[in-house]
C-alpha cells in the first residue's frame, strides 16, 4: 500500500473514533473518557510517525536522483514529484494539515527546480499529464503553466480536473494554476495593446 493510502486510511479510522465516541464524552464516566482518549492519541501518533516517514522516503528520492546521470535523473526527478504530489494531496484532503502541505510544496519546489538544470528541463513533466490520478495530473499541470509550458495540453487538463473534482486538492491546484496563467495573458496582452491605445491618445489630442 502506498504512503498516501495509508494516510487516508488512518485519517479514514481517526474520523471513525471521534464519531464513535461522542456519546463516551458527552458523558460522566471518566475512565470511559480516558480509554477513548488513549486510543485518540494512538491513531494520532500512528499519523506523525507515517507522515515523518513519507518526508523521509520524498527526501530520499530526491536525494537518490542527484547521483544519477542523464535520462536517469530525470527520471528519479519525476518519479519524485509524482509521490510529492501524492503525499500533498494527502496531508490537505485527508488531515488538511496545511504546515505538513508546505513542507512537501517546499520539496517539490526543489523538485522542479532540480529538472530547471536537466537537458529537457521541467517540460519533463509533461509525461505525468497522462497519469491517472488527477491530483498528479494537476500538480504537474501547474508547474509547467507557471512557466507557460505546454499550455495547449496542460490548460484543457485543468480545466477538466476543475469541472470534475469537489473540493479536492486536485480542484484547488487546477483552479490556481489556471487563474494564474489567465491572469497572466491578460496582463500581457494589455501591454502589447498600449503601446497603440497611447498613439491613440495622442492623436485625439
Amino acid at each position: 500500500m502506498e504512503i498516501d493510502e495509508s494516510i487516508a486510511k488512518l485519517a479514514e479510522k481517526f474520523d471513525t473514533w471521534f464519531d464513535g465516541n461522542a456519546a463516551t464524552f458527552a458523558s460522566a464516566d471518566r475512565a470511559a473518557h480516558v480509554r477513548a482518549i488513549d486510543r485518540g492519541v494512538a491513531i494520532a501518533r500512528e499519523l506523525d510517525r507515517l507522515k515523518a516517514s513519507a518526508l523521509k522516503a520524498l527526501k530520499s528520492l530526491i536525494a537518490n536522483s542527484t547521483s544519477a546521470a542523464g535520462d536517469g535523473r530525470t527520471a528519479s526527478l519525476i518519479k519524485a514529484f509524482e509521490v510529492g504530489a501524492k503525499l500533498r494531496a494527502a496531508l490537505h484532503d485527508e488531515l488538511l494539515d496545511i504546515n505538513g502541505v508546505n513542507k512537501i510544496v517546499l520539496l517539490m519546489n526543489d523538485i522542479a527546480a532540480a529538472l530547471d538544470t536537466t537537458p529537457q528541463g521541467r517540460s519533463a513533466l509533461g509525461e505525468l499529464l497522462d497519469h491517472s490520478d488527477p491530483r498528479v495530473r494537476a500538480a504537474a499541470g501547474s508547474y509547467l503553466l507557471v512557466d507557460d509550458l505546454l499550455p495547449d495540453k496542460v490548460v484543457p487538463i485543468l480545466r477538466e480536473i476543475e469541472q470534475a473534482e469537489g473540493a479536492t486538492s486536485a480542484y484547488f491546484t487546477a483552479y490556481r494554476a489556471l487563474l494564474d496563467w489567465e491572469l497572466k495573458q491578460k496582463k500581457a496582452g494589455a501591454g502589447e495593446r498600449s503601446p497603440q491605445s497611447s498613439d491613440s491618445n495622442w492623436r485625439r489630442k
